[in-house]
């Protein structure tokens, strides 16, 4: 039975826009530019595996379709797993893009699932575009990308270490360069990249672009307000905690504590160690984790503390 956190082997993605920050907590990163550790992946492009325990060796999509709604949650109805979790380092900008949601995936024929995202950004100085200025149409961004000048669109941020930014499906985004960030997203891989900065890749030629998809993907209703405003405050089940998302794919919050508790309410948790070391605690068993590791928490293993060794635990725990 699933009664016991489980621990993955991370997937590292090289990309030309990666960096080397990981290496600060990770003794396993490959050479080159790394620009995404994928933590908690059902995907093909990079599949999570049990890293030890009685499930060592066992992928996660074999752990969804054997154990379902006592591995992902009461509500779960089939297929894969519905949430993914990467940390990113951007070491140049990302290319101009847009996710679709749900509908529009399936319309286009490009998957079952969209992309709804979230990102806490981890440290000072990176830079994000996020939605289009007010009174930008469709009209208007299809002429700056002909005239190549998109980012003059888009609202761009310069971001602080803990600033966490919502995106739902079809916001047009870029990540900047200097991001290192955790991102918690719904099971999908499918981008329309609008723009590329004029980058060519590894092969000296310019990365596909998909401007027809990307137009017809936008909501150009979507701008941004910045950072979610969410203050601290206290958590029943200890230490303080900041509520950072609630929508129909996925919870979010952001915890501090020497001791907290939480899980058991029909429903997985994903539990990311920020900074900290600790133990993860259930029913049936008990993980360490450390700064930038992540954690799965079965539905079917109840409850779960998280409790400090030293100084507090920062975690951030996402639901599905």
């Amino acid at each position: 039975m699933l009664t016991a956190p489980l621990r993955f082997t991370p997937v590292y993605q090289p990309l030309i826009w990666g960096g080397r920050r990981m290496a600060a907590w990770r003794d396993d990163l490959p050479d080159g530019p790394i620009g995404e550790s994928w933590d908690l992946a059902d995907h093909p492009r990079g599949m999570s595996v049990v890293a030890q325990g009685p499930h060592t060796g066992c992928s996660l999509r074999e752990l969804t379709a054997m154990y379902g709604p006592a591995l992902v949650g009461d509500d779960f109805t089939g297929g894969d797993f519905p949430l993914m979790v990467k940390l990113i380092d951007a070491n140049e900008r990302l290319s101009v893009q847009v996710h679709p949601d749900d509908a529009l995936a399936l319309s286009l024929g490009v998957g079952q699932r969209g992309k709804t995202e979230c990102w806490l950004m981890i440290g000072d100085g990176g830079e994000l575009f996020v939605g289009t200025k007010p009174g930008i149409d469709r009209a208007l961004f299809e002429k700056a990308v002909r005239e190549q000048h998109v980012a003059d669109t888009l609202h761009r941020f310069h971001t602080s270490d803990g600033d966490f930014f919502f995106l739902a499906a079809r916001t047009v985004h870029a990540v900047g360069r200097g991001c290192l960030l955790y991102e918690v997203q719904q099971t999908c891989d499918m981008t329309f990249r609008v723009d590329d900065w004029g980058r060519v890749g590894p092969d000296g030629k310019p990365r596909p672009l998909h401007v027809s998809e990307s137009l017809a993907t936008i909501d150009f209703s979507v701008s941004s307000n910045g950072p979610v405003q969410a203050p601290f405050v206290a958590h029943p089940q200890g230490g303080s905690v900041r509520y950072l998302a609630d929508c129909a794919y996925f919870s979010v919050q952001e915890r501090r504590a020497i001791r907290t508790a939480g899980g058991g309410a029909g429903r997985c948790s994903i539990v990311i160690c920020l900074s900290g070391a600790g133990h993860l605690t259930t029913a049936g068993g008990e993980l360490t984790i450390n700064a930038m590791q992540t954690l799965l928490v079965p539905a079917a293993a109840g409850p779960w503390i998280a409790t400090a060794i030293t100084s507090e635990l920062h975690l951030l725990v996402a639901q599905p």
